[in-house]
């Protein structure tokens, strides 16, 4: 079974201030960082951008990642989805994360990407703490649903009470961890028990 990511990062960054693909966490661009992640795990992965943004197809580039322009990205979360599914159709089954998530473990991914191995017509969702986190996996039986949907919702109303999705408890907070505000990227999560 052939899985790959998408990493969705083109998103305006509205509330931190600044383009928060690019700032600072933990020696590295967050989107740098998040990317790292996702190919320590998976050797196809690809990163959702707005058009004209080549910073960040050079980060993309430098990560071994393709690089998805999503012209509509603005019209909301679900058109950058829906891009990034469109472009990783090869795929039998994605991972589909946010830029926004510099904390998740590897190890994560790798119980995740077991889980999608194990259960090829599930969707897969990580569970920390009794809280649904991201990212979440979709088997290629669900790539249409996913290219049709509209808003910045982006998969939430499909995922809710969908019979499909199984839930994969994990030890890891990053799963829940976005980093909206510049002050957030400096408490870094615990490290595991």
């Amino acid at each position: 079974m052939a899985l790959a990511a998408v990493v969705l990062a083109a998103g305006a960054s509205r509330r931190f201030g600044s383009d928060k693909r690019l700032h600072p966490v933990g020696g590295q661009s967050m989107l740098a960082r998040t990317l790292s992640i996702y190919r320590s795990v998976l050797a196809d992965v690809g990163v959702v951008i707005r058009p004209n943004e080549p910073a960040l197809a050079a980060l993309a580039a430098a990560a071994c990642c393709r690089t998805i322009e999503a012209a509509d990205a603005p019209l909301g979360l679900s058109r950058s989805l829906a891009a990034g599914v469109a472009a990783m159709r090869h795929a039998d089954g994605l991972l589909v994360g946010l830029a926004d998530m510099p904390f998740l473990r590897p190890e994560t991914l790798r119980i995740l990407v077991a889980t999608m191995r194990r259960l090829p017509r599930r969707i897969v969702r990580p569970i920390h703490a009794g809280t649904l986190g991201n990212p979440v996996g979709f088997p290629s039986s669900q790539y249409d649903a996913l290219t049709h949907l509209r808003g910045d919702a982006g998969a939430r109303d499909m995922l809710a009470g969908n019979a499909d999705v199984v839930t994969v408890p994990v030890d890891d907070v990053g799963v829940l961890r976005d980093v909206d505000r510049p002050s957030a990227e400096r408490r870094e999560p615990p490290p595991p028990r």
